[in-house]
């Protein structure tokens, strides 16, 4: 069974392997661009369906666009199953229908907008300004895709952003459902500027934007977005991060992939002493020992950050391990999350003799 939604899971699927890499994935692939690259991976869902479910492939086409390019990409598939990027780069050179058609399936199924999405800002920038440059060099216009482009140029998205700082934090349901919207915008200086938007709420936001703001804090592709949003919910507190909230970060530091670790040790670092579970701390504290770098460091600044709740023996002890770790940026971490929870400790002593 082929249809439109598998062909765009299709499409996303790769995009998260794209994201780790892209200039490399381009290069490996052995083509002459990234636009005959995101056609390819744009098509191959297609060409591999046609072979299994060649009346499903093409009905799902026909579907999306019907036209005399389409035709030829049919025609394409029979004559060679497994076209490569060279292949499709000769023809969009040499037929302006398969060019539209081509052009049509990359817009309709979002490729573009799907890839940067799960870019940071420098390698999204990369890809925007790359396509851009390329298509010069083609003999067609592709107007559709240079349209998206300008769209995909934040600067204007932003400035709308930006008039809403007027308002002091006090948003309306409109205000709130642009904020919404840009957490998911697929640039990503965009979803950084709502999430410091979210951070000054007045009052508590709903909880449709806190789930968002949660998402965005612990898997965004960006740093700058993921530090944005994890501050905001440092900021909201109590306001926005519930019991369930807060244990719901705290399973992301038994994750497997060490990415969502240390992205969840950035968030109860923002969160400070309210963050101070038992459970919170010695996860925390069992993150020092961590295979990766980045998520033993996260867990120090954050053990720091919580303060007096971490202010405890076997946690100073992982602690002053941890500052003799070869790592530079682990090693000041728990070099000055113990100098503040050591502070903790004596305040503790004074205050019970």
């Amino acid at each position: 069974m082929f249809d439109r939604h598998l062909w765009q899971r299709q499409i996303i699927d790769y995009l998260d392997v794209f994201a780790r890499h892209p200039r490399q994935e381009v290069q490996l692939s052995g083509g002459s661009g990234i636009v005959p690259h995101l056609a390819l991976r744009t098509l191959l869902p297609f060409f591999q369906a046609f072979h299994t479910y060649p009346v499903d492939a093409t009905v799902t086409l026909a579907s999306i666009i019907h036209d005399t390019g389409a035709n030829l990409l049919v025609q394409r598939v029979m004559r060679n199953r497994y076209p490569t990027e060279l292949d499709i780069d000769r023809d969009l050179r040499a037929s302006q229908d398969v060019c539209v058609t081509v052009e049509h399936l990359v817009v309709e199924l979002q490729t573009i907008p799907l890839a940067i999405q799960r870019l940071n800002a420098r390698r999204g920038f990369w890809v925007r300004s790359t396509i851009e440059r390329e298509l010069d060099a083609y003999p067609w216009s592709f107007a559709r895709i240079r349209n998206l482009l300008q769209e995909l140029n934040e600067q204007n998205r932003i400035e709308v952003l930006r008039r809403l700082r007027s308002r002091n934090g006090r948003y309306s349901a409109d205000d709130l459902a642009l904020i919404e919207a840009s957490l998911s915008d697929a640039v990503a200086r965009v979803r950084a500027y709502a999430a410091r938007l979210l951070g000054v709420m007045v009052d508590a936001p709903p909880m449709s934007l806190v789930i968002r703001l949660l998402q965005v804090a612990l898997r965004d592709s960006d740093a700058e977005t993921r530090f944005a949003a994890a501050r905001a919910l440092g900021l909201l507190r109590e306001r926005a991060v519930t019991n369930d909230a807060l244990t719901y970060i705290e399973s992301h530091l038994c994750h497997e992939d060490a990415f969502y670790r240390s992205a969840a040790a950035l968030v109860l670092g923002q969160l400070g002493d309210y963050a101070g579970k038992s459970t919170v701390v010695q996860n925390l504290c069992r993150l020092l020992y961590d295979r990766d770098a980045y998520a033993r460091e996260a867990a120090a600044r954050a053990l720091g950050r919580i303060g007096a709740p971490a202010a405890l023996p076997n946690v100073l002890e992982a602690l002053a391990h941890a500052a003799q770790d070869d790592d530079v940026q682990v090693h000041e971490a728990a070099t000055d999350a113990l100098t503040l929870l050591r502070q903790h400790a004596e305040l503790a002593v004074q205050a019970a003799a």
